[in-house]
């Protein structure tokens, strides 16, 4: 279940998805709002006052925004929008980012079919923010839709012909990334698996057990630990929903996907 703050980002979102600005009055989050967005926001100030422990509604919306601001900095990115909490006026920043976050977020979900988009989505804007590779490989698939033309394929990539489709017809994978250190077969290999829902410890443990097999089937990586995985969840990773212990994976959430503003940090100690 999303916080009600990343409740109140997702409604920004959506309201400005299209626009330069918006107003948003209490009345606005203090009730359904599905004509004006398209989507149903329930009470979103109830919960904000009870979230943050305040009386005022002005006071929940400021310590929401701000603990959205942190959230983005660790991040290394911002809010994709700035606002003026006097006037009630968000203005868009990044366009393309509020349109991602309004359209995912509203498909949440919402089926096969969604989940594919999400994949996609999902790859366009991870090419955003890493470079060397990205292959969207995941069932179903454009172009390649027999096993022998996806197992060719996964050759290029440094794989070998060992790898088990399994009825997903993909091994498992869905963007595979492959950052610019070295060259294939040689190479750094990053899975990362699509989830078009909530943040789930079991779902990431069943996609990355599944991506395990096929990653051990590289033919020059194998058992080497050069291979990591991660899962996107449609939702956005808060430090007090992890596990306490070591998992096998990195958990991703929407927030993880902005773009990012600052230079690669270089520490010599």
């Amino acid at each position: 279940m999303l916080s009600p703050s990343f409740v109140l980002f997702e409604f920004i979102c959506t309201a400005l998805k299209g626009r330069e600005s918006c107003f948003i009055t209490n009345e606005d989050l203090g009730s359904e709002t599905e004509e004006q967005t398209g989507r149903s926001f329930d009470h979103i100030l109830d919960s904000l006052r009870a979230e943050h422990q305040v009386a005022d509604n002005q006071a929940a919306l400021k310590a929401a925004l701000q603990g959205l601001e942190e959230h983005f900095r660790v991040r290394g990115s911002e809010l994709p929008f700035s606002y003026d909490l006097n006037t009630r006026q968000f203005k868009s920043k990044d366009a393309e980012f509020i349109k991602f976050i309004a359209d995912v977020s509203g498909r949440r979900s919402s089926g096969a079919k969604y989940a594919k988009d999400f994949e996609n989505a999902t790859c366009v804007r991870l090419a955003k923010k890493v470079t060397g590779s990205l292959h969207n490989v995941g069932w179903p698939r454009k172009d390649l839709t027999t096993s022998p033309q996806y197992k060719r394929y996964l050759k290029t990539l440094g794989f070998d012909n060992r790898v088990i489709l399994g009825e997903e017809r993909d091994g498992g994978l869905d963007i595979v990334w492959l950052p610019p250190l070295g060259a294939v077969p040689l190479i750094p290999i990053i899975s990362l698996q699509c989830k078009n829902g909530l943040f789930s410890r079991s779902v990431a443990r069943e996609a990355v057990n599944r991506t395990a097999e096929t990653l051990l089937c590289h033919r020059m990586l194998r058992g080497s630990g050069v291979h990591l995985s991660a899962v996107v969840f449609n939702d956005y990773i808060e430090p007090h929903r992890l596990p306490n212990k070591p998992i096998a994976y990195i958990p991703l959430g929407l927030s993880d996907l902005a773009v990012t503003h600052e230079e690669t940090p270089v520490s010599t100690i």
